[in-house]
């Protein structure tokens, strides 16, 4: 490149007659999350409601059976509740929610399934509640799957809520399984 002789004149800068703009974006509205994100999860309320005892069943080795309800979304949701016998700690019993895997509506009973884990859990000095989710065996609702409604988790939620209230659960030691 050559260089302009020092006695030359550089050109004068050419005036734009409007300014280039650069454009605004453009609002959009933000996009409701899926109902199974967390961020939907969280912002819901999770009540929970108190724990029915609705039978007595057969005790276990150190720890006493129950099946149970409590509400979910205004739906009677049953469960099978153990809790250890003996002098309850200052604070209450450590809990554990237990989350039964997939198992067909049609074919799932409370008392039938998972037995030699609740009892593991239970004889180890825990409450252990397991939750029969909407539509399953006695439980209110149709059952409808945990891959693309939030239901079965929102049970879940509300056994959590349930359980913190109910006066032999330690509200500060609730564990999930499952």
């Amino acid at each position: 490149m050559v260089a302009p002789a020092s006695d030359t004149p550089l050109p004068a800068p050419v005036a734009s007659e409007t300014p280039t703009q650069i454009p605004s974006p453009i609002p959009t509205a933000t996009p409701t999350p899926h109902p199974l994100q967390i961020e939907a999860m969280r912002a819901r309320e999770y009540p929970g409601s108190d724990i029915v005892v609705e039978e007595v069943l057969d005790p276990g080795v150190n720890y006493s059976r129950y099946y149970v309800s409590y509400l979910s979304e205004g739906l009677k949701i049953y469960a099978l509740m153990t809790v250890p016998n003996g002098e309850k700690p200052p604070s209450g019993w450590p809990v554990i929610i237990f989350n039964h895997g997939y198992i067909p509506p049609t074919v799932y009973r409370t008392t039938e399934r998972y037995i030699a884990y609740v009892d593991l859990i239970a004889r180890s000095g825990y409450i252990v509640f397991r939750s029969d989710y909407r539509g399953h065996d006695r439980s209110e609702g149709e059952p409808s799957g945990a891959y693309s409604n939030p239901g079965y988790t929102v049970d879940v939620l509300n056994a959590v809520a349930s359980m913190k209230r109910h006066p032999d659960a330690d509200p500060n030691r609730i564990g999930m399984w499952g």
